[in-house]
């Protein structure tokens, strides 16, 4: 089943881009107030196990926009990884739509910059 899906990038193993921000929306396309919501980025490689790292929210969180600031460590191994944003409250539970990106070798040691 086809499911809507976002595709970033591509990177290079032991790149670190720009903060990935993405907006929560409903079904009419206005932006969901996150409000006292906790928001967490999950991603993996295609045949990896997943990953959950803490995200936060853009201010105003009215405006439905979350952040996920990369560490520099998420593109361990050239590959086809998968992501989402989650987002609760303990009442109720939003996903992203799927983020794609891939990954290609970084044809030597990461530079120390």
């Amino acid at each position: 089943m086809s499911q809507p899906s976002l595709t970033i990038g591509p990177f290079v193993c032991g790149e670190k881009p720009i903060p990935l921000i993405y907006q929560f929306q409903d079904s009419n396309g206005n932006a969901i107030d996150l409000t006292g919501y906790t928001v967490k980025f999950v991603y993996h490689e295609q045949f990896g196990a997943a990953v959950t790292q803490n995200a936060v929210l853009v201010n105003p969180a009215t405006n439905g926009q979350v952040q996920y600031t990369w560490q520099g460590t998420e593109f361990p191994t050239p590959g086809h990884y998968r992501a989402r944003f989650w987002a609760g409250n303990n009442a109720q539970r939003f996903a992203s739509v799927l983020i794609t990106f891939d990954v290609g070798d970084s044809e030597g040691p990461v530079p120390q910059i």
